[in-house]
């Protein structure tokens, strides 16, 4: 049976799980692009051979520029530095040639998960560069864990962190939470309030709630930003 770690107040540091250094859902984000950099990559070489073969060098070089810029610094990516597909269906051809200097003056169309979503003027020949890259979609999804009813709940998705509202009643003492068998939360005599707790382990979280009384009621709810990431292309053709 694992150790129980330190009882930590709402709103005060746990320096056990400063120790840790849990990995955030950038880092999360930065680690995939790292392994799918082989992969983007030999995409890259592939569409550049093709470019090479049928464009001139300017439109080449204007679309690995407007590629590189679009999936790291431009409007379909977040401040993390990842593709959102919210923000990819939003876009349109003018806040692109606006906000990437290669665009501009230029007709390209733009593709992201095989559909397009923006476009300046005919391409007809150009220059087409694609580039690899993670998206990452969050949502936010909770668990209300009655006590009467069982002790334990599943969150759908993978977070990094989770925040745990505990509510018993007065015959109920609740005095651990456990998230995928590792203990998160104990006190002997008994939690309540909001909790915010890391979790290392990337897998959908299982909360078991351990509580002391004859019939235990009341609830525990969690709540978590969740994410989904997979891989998708970036193409960019530029015809100047």
């Amino acid at each position: 049976m694992p150790k129980p770690r330190p009882f930590v107040e709402r709103g005060g540091p746990n320096p056990f799980e400063t120790r840790r250094g849990q990995t955030t859902l950038a880092g999360l984000a930065v680690a995939l692009v790292l392994l799918t950099t082989v992969t983007a990559g030999s995409i890259v070489a592939a569409d550049r051979a093709l470019a090479d073969a049928t464009s001139s060098p300017l439109e080449q070089h204007r679309a690995e520029r407007a590629a590189e810029a679009l999936v790291t610094d431009g409007p379909i990516t977040t401040s993390d530095g990842y593709v959102s597909p919210s923000l990819a269906n939003e876009t349109n051809a003018s806040e692109l040639s606006t906000a990437v200097p290669a665009l501009r003056g230029v007709s390209f169309t733009v593709r992201f998960a095989g559909r397009e979503i923006a476009r300046q003027g005919t391409v007809t020949d150009g220059s087409r560069v694609s580039r690899g890259v993670v998206v990452v979609e969050t949502r936010t999804d909770s668990e209300r864990i009655e006590l009467e009813d069982g002790m334990v709940g599943t969150l759908d998705g993978q977070t990094d962190e989770i925040q745990v509202d505990i509510d018993p009643r007065n015959n109920t003492t609740v005095r651990t939470i456990r998230v995928d068998d590792r203990v998160v939360l104990h006190r002997p005599t008994g939690l309540r309030g909001t909790h915010t707790v890391a979790v290392s382990s990337y897998a959908s979280p299982v909360v078991r709630v351990e509580a002391a009384g004859d019939d235990p009621e009341g609830t525990v709810t969690v709540t978590a930003t969740v994410f989904e990431t997979r891989t998708e292309r970036v193409e960019v053709s530029v015809d100047a």
